[in-house]
């Protein structure tokens, strides 16, 4: 019988490595899915700012929050403070 390394010439053996390296990725991308979904690491931000909870109340809106009058205003004031700098004194 002859050795392994005579069967495949060295384009075999790029062929098994990808071919491998595939399998591993496959793999390790299907035990990561399978695993539950992580929590946020982040805490919620606090809403002392009234802006910022009422971005907060816009964010749990939702699509609805788009035609919403404190949002499209809450929205336009962090717009504002963000283009200038800082919030409004």
């Amino acid at each position: 019988m002859a050795p392994i390394t005579r069967i495949l010439s060295a384009q075999g053996w790029a062929r098994v490595l990808a071919l491998a390296l595939i399998v591993l990725a496959v793999v390790v991308s299907w035990l990561d899915l399978r695993q539950a979904p992580r929590a946020s690491s982040r805490p919620a931000p606090a809403a002392s700012d009234p802006i910022q909870a009422d971005l907060l109340r816009c964010q749990a809106l939702g699509q609805a929050g788009a035609s919403d009058a404190r949002c499209l205003a809450a929205w336009g004031e962090s717009r504002r403070r963000f283009l200038s700098g800082g919030p409004r004194s």
